[in-house]
C-alpha cells in the first residue's frame, strides 16, 4: 500500500484513517428513515473512513512469509488459549496482537531472504492481513474440546480414540467453513454487510504501512515500540496479581471490613467471588486476565459498556441474592450445607457460585454418576436412571439457574431487539443484495478483478465434511445418530443468514448452544454424548462460519484474491483444530493420576482420578468452563429439558425468560418512539440481559473493566483524543500479550509444577480472606506441604484432619 492509496478522495479527513468507525444503534436508526441510495451513501462514509477505494492487483499475497509467519503465530497462540481454556476465568490472547507482531518479522524476512519464491519483494499490506486471517483462524479453540474433554476425561470413557477426537474436532471447525462459502454473497459482497469489527483492524494495517503521523507530531513514539514498553510492564505486574500476592486478583471489600466469620452468611454470600461462594458485591481485580476476555473494556463501546454491567449488576448483585434467600427455586439457600462426594466440604456452608448438581437433601452428586454405558452397546453414554431416580428432583445453585433464565430471555429479546430496531435496516439490505445492487460498489468492482472460487469448491467442502462428521459420530465413539447430524447442519444453515446479517449489522450474535441443548434434549433425552456432539456441531457450525464470514470480508475491503482466502482459512482452520485438541488432550494427561479422596474412592474402582481435577477455583485453574458444559450436559443431555424444566420442576418458572425476552425489548422502543432525543435508544435488552460471568468462576469483575472503560473510552478519549486513536487499541493488545506470556510462564511453574510463592497475608489459601482464618491456615498447611517436591500427608496435620 503506497502513500498515493490514501490520497484518494474521500469523503472523511486521512487523518481519521486509523480511528475506528462504530455504527451506533442511533446511527442505524436514522439510516433505516432514508431511501436506499441515501442508506447506501452512508454506509460508503463509513467505510471509506478506513478503506481505500484503490487496490494494486499486482502485489503478491499468499507467500511464503505468510504460511512461515502465520502458521508459527497461528500455533503459538492456539496452543496458549488452548491452555487458558482451563483457567477458572475465561481468557484468550486476541489474534489482533499478530497485526503489531508479524509487522516487524515480515520486513526482517524480506531482507534476510533470497529474491524469489521465498522473498517476493517489500512485505506488504495483503501479506501482513493474510497472516492475521490465518491466525485468527487458528486461535480460537474449537468448542468441540470441552466434548472431547468431557467424555473421555471428565466422565471416564478411556475408550474414545484420541484421533478420532482430532476428527471431531476439525469437523466442527470446517462445517462452518462450508457455509460462510456459501453465504458469501449475501453476507460478504453487499456494502450493507458492514462487518464493523474489521475497521479497528484494518485501520492498524494502514497506520503500520504508510508513513501517515496521525498525532503530527504530538506522540512521536511509534506504535510498535509502545506496544513492546506496554507489553513488557504488564508482564511484571501480572505476577504480582497471580503469583505473589494472588489477593489483588480478587479483592473482597466486604469480607475485609466485616471480618472472615463463617457465621457473618450475608456478608459471604455477597461479598466472596471464589467457587462454592457469593456474587462478590463491590469486589474488584487488578488481574487483567480475569476480566478482558468477558468485557473486552478498551475495545468494546462505551454505551455497550454501561448496558453490560448495569445489567450484571442489577441480576447478580439484586436478582439473585433475593432468589437465594427467598427459596424461589426451591431449596436455594439450603444447597451446599450438606456437601456429599462429589466435592470438598464448603468452606462457606453455603453454594451459590458454582455449577454444581445436588439431590432432593441438598446433597452434591458426583456429575458422571448420572451416565452409565449402555448394557448392549458400552460405546453409547446414557441416563443412569436408578441413580435419578433415587435423588430425583435435581437441583442446581441459584446463579446457574439464573444463567439458564437469561439465556432464554437473550436468545428471544435479540431477535425482538433487532426486528424493531434493525428490520427496516434488514430489508434494506435485502433488497439490495436481491437487486444486486453491489455491482455498482465500488470494492465489489475491484474484488472482480480477481478469479472467484467456484461454488463447487465450497459444496464439496461441505460434503466431505459432512460425510466424515456422519463416520465420527457413528463410528467414532460420539453417538449422534446420522440424522442427529443432518439436522444439526440444517439448524446451523437456516440460522447463519439472519444471524449473520444482524452481527454484521451491530455486532451482535445471537448463540445457539442452549436452544440446540433444548432441541436435541427433547429429540434425545438421556443421551448425553449425542446431547453434546449435537450441540457442539449445530453451534459451531454457525459461530465458526460467522467468524469465517468476517474474515471473508476484510480479504473483501483488502482485496485479497478469493481463491487465496480460500486456501489459507481452510488449511489453518484444519491445523488449529489439531494443534488445539492435541494441546487440551497432552496437558490433561501430562498433570498425571492421583488416589482419590477417601470420601470418592467408590466412584473411582480403577483406583485414581486425574490429577487436574483437583485444583479449585482459588488456584485460577479450575476448568470451569469444562465444569459447566459437563454440567449443562447432565442437565440436557442426560437428565433430559423434559425432565429438568417441565411442570413439575423447580426450574419450570425459568422458562418465563422466553416471555420476559418479548416484552422488556418493546419498552425501551416504545418510549424512545415517545422521546425521540432522551437515552433510551442506548438500551439494549439483549446486552442488558446476558449474564457475561459463568457459574464457578471468580466474581470479581464487575467494577474494575468498568473504571478501565471510563478512563480510556471516555476521559482519554474526550480530552486526549489524539492520544486514543493512536495508542488505545495498541495498548489493550499489549495488555493482553504480557500478560499472557506471564500467565503461562506462571502456570507451567506454580500450577503445572511445584514452584508455589510461599504462603503469606496476600497469597492465603482462601485468595480473598473470605473464610476463617482457620480454613487458610490449614490450606496454607496443605497448599505449602505439597510444594517443592515434597507430598502433604494428612496424617501428620490432625487439627486440620480430624
Amino acid at each position: 500500500m503506497t502513500q498515493a492509496d490514501f490520497e484518494q478522495p474521500h469523503s472523511k479527513p486521512l487523518d481519521k484513517a486509523d480511528e475506528p468507525q462504530y455504527v451506533t444503534e442511533e446511527k442505524l436508526e436514522q439510516l433505516a428513515e432514508v431511501a436506499d441510495e441515501d442508506y447506501i451513501d452512508e454506509i460508503y462514509e463509513i467505510i471509506d473512513a478506513v478503506v481505500p477505494r484503490t487496490d494494486d492487483p499486482t502485489l503478491p499475497a499468499l507467500t511464503f512469509r505468510v504460511w512461515f509467519l502465520g502458521l508459527i503465530f497461528g500455533a503459538a497462540i492456539c496452543a496458549a488459549n488452548t491452555v487458558f481454556t482451563f483457567r477458572t476465568n475465561n481468557y484468550t490472547i486476541t489474534p489482533f496482537v499478530t497485526v503489531l507482531m508479524a509487522y516487524p518479522c515480515g520486513i526482517f524476512l524480506s531482507k534476510i531472504l533470497p529474491a524469489g519464491i521465498l522473498n517476493p519483494g517489500k512485505f506488504n499490506y495483503k501479506e501482513h492481513a493474510l497472516i492475521y486471517v490465518i491466525t485468527n483462524a487458528m486461535a480460537t479453540t474449537p468448542y468441540a474440546l470441552y466434548n472431547i474433554i468431557g467424555q473421555k476425561y471428565q466422565l471416564y470413557q478411556s475408550d474414545l480414540n484420541f484421533w478420532w477426537c482430532i476428527a471431531f474436532a476439525v469437523v466442527t471447525q470446517a462445517f462452518g467453513y462450508g457455509f460462510a462459502g456459501l453465504t458469501r454473497r449475501y453476507l460478504v459482497r453487499p456494502a450493507a454487510m458492514l462487518w464493523p469489527s474489521n475497521l479497528a483492524t484494518i485501520a492498524m494495517l494502514n497506520s503500520l504501512h504508510s508513513n501517515d503521523d496521525s498525532s503530527h507530531g504530538r506522540y512521536p513514539m511509534s506504535r510498535f515500540k509502545f506496544f513492546w514498553l506496554v507489553s513488557s510492564a504488564m508482564f511484571f505486574f501480572t505476577w504480582l496479581p497471580q503469583y505473589v500476592a494472588p489477593m489483588l486478583g480478587a479483592v473482597s471489600v466486604i469480607c475485609f471490613f466485616t471480618r472472615n466469620q463463617a457465621s457473618n452468611k450475608l456478608s459471604l454470600v455477597l461479598g466472596s467471588t471464589q467457587g462454592f461462594g457469593g456474587m462478590g458485591l463491590l469486589s474488584f481485580s487488578f488481574d487483567w486476565t480475569m476480566f478482558t476476555s468477558i468485557f473486552f473494556p478498551i475495545t468494546t463501546p462505551l454505551w455497550a459498556i454501561w448496558n453490560q454491567f448495569v445489567g450484571s449488576w442489577l441480576i447478580m448483585w439484586i436478582v439473585v441474592p433475593i432468589c437465594f434467600y427467598t427459596d424461589v427455586f426451591g431449596m436455594d439457600s439450603k444447597l451446599g450445607t450438606n456437601i456429599g462426594v462429589a466435592t470438598s466440604p464448603s468452606p462457606y456452608g453455603f453454594d451459590l457460585n458454582s455449577a454444581t448438581l445436588y439431590n432432593l437433601n441438598g446433597t452434591a452428586l458426583d456429575k458422571k454418576r448420572f451416565v452409565m454405558k449402555d448394557p448392549n452397546d458400552p460405546k453409547n453414554l446414557q441416563l443412569n436412571q436408578a441413580f435419578y431416580d433415587a435423588n430425583k428432583p435435581i437441583y442446581i445453585t441459584t446463579f446457574f439457574a439464573i444463567t439458564y433464565c437469561t439465556s432464554f430471555i437473550v436468545f428471544v429479546a435479540a431477535i425482538v431487539h433487532v426486528a424493531l430496531w434493525y428490520g427496516k435496516d434488514i430489508w434494506h439490505r435485502f433488497r439490495a443484495t436481491m437487486s444486486d445492487l453491489d455491482k455498482e460498489d465500488i470494492h465489489c468492482q475491484l474484488m472482480d478483478v480477481y478469479p472467484e472460487v467456484p461454488d463447487w469448491w465450497y459444496y464439496a467442502t461441505l460434503a466431505a465434511f459432512t460425510a466424515l462428521a456422519i463416520a465420527t459420530c457413528e463410528v467414532g465413539g460420539f453417538n449422534l445418530p446420522w440424522w442427529g447430524t443432518i439436522i444439526a447442519i440444517i439448524l446451523a444453515l437456516v440460522s447463519i443468514i439472519p444471524i449473520g446479517t444482524i452481527q454484521a449489522i451491530s455486532g451482535q450474535q445471537i448463540g445457539l448452544n442452549v436452544m440446540s441443548e433444548f432441541l436435541i434434549g427433547l429429540i434425545l433425552p438421556g443421551r448425553i454424548a449425542a446431547v453434546m456432539a449435537f450441540k457442539t456441531f449445530s453451534y459451531m457450525a454457525m459461530t465458526q462460519g460467522l467468524s469465517l464470514v468476517a474474515d471473508l470480508k476484510l480479504g473483501h475491503y483488502i482485496k485479497i484474491a478469493p481463491k487465496a482466502m480460500f486456501l489459507a482459512q481452510l488449511v489453518s482452520t484444519i491445523l488449529g483444530a489439531i494443534v488445539s485438541t492435541a494441546v487440551a488432550c497432552s496437558l490433561y494427561e501430562s498433570f498425571g493420576q492421583v488416589p482419590p479422596p477417601a470420601a470418592k474412592a467408590a466412584q473411582y474402582p480403577w483406583g485414581w482420578m486425574w490429577k487436574i481435577q483437583t485444583l479449585d477455583a482459588s488456584t485460577g485453574w479450575s476448568s470451569a468452563n469444562y465444569n459447566v458444559f459437563l454440567s449443562a450436559g447432565a442437565i440436557w443431555g442426560a437428565i433430559g429439558p423434559a425432565r429438568f424444566f417441565g411442570p413439575d420442576s423447580p426450574y419450570f418458572k425459568t422458562l418465563l425468560g422466553f416471555v420476559v425476552g418479548i416484552i422488556l425489548p418493546v419498552i425501551p422502543w416504545l418510549l424512545h418512539k415517545a422521546q425521540p432525543d432522551s437515552f433510551w435508544h442506548l438500551v439494549n435488552i439483549p446486552v442488558l440481559t446476558v449474564l457475561p460471568c459463568q457459574a464457578g468462576s471468580t466474581q470479581s469483575v464487575l467494577i474494575t473493566p468498568l473504571i478501565l472503560a471510563l478512563i480510556v473510552n471516555y476521559y482519554v478519549k474526550k480530552y486526549r483524543h489524539t492520544w486514543w486513536k493512536k495508542y488505545a487499541y495498541v495498548m489493550s493488545a499489549a495488555f493482553d500479550s504480557g500478560s499472557a506470556v506471564a500467565t503461562l510462564i506462571i502456570f507451567f511453574m506454580a500450577k503445572y509444577g511445584t514452584t508455589v510463592f510461599p504462603y503469606w497475608y496476600m497469597n492465603p489459601g482462601d485468595q480473598e480472606r473470605c473464610v476463617p482464618d482457620a480454613v487458610n491456615d490449614c490450606s496454607a498447611h496443605a497448599y505449602m506441604g505439597g510444594a517443592y517436591g515434597y507430598t502433604y500427608d494428612p496424617d501428620q496435620d490432625p487439627a486440620c484432619n480430624s
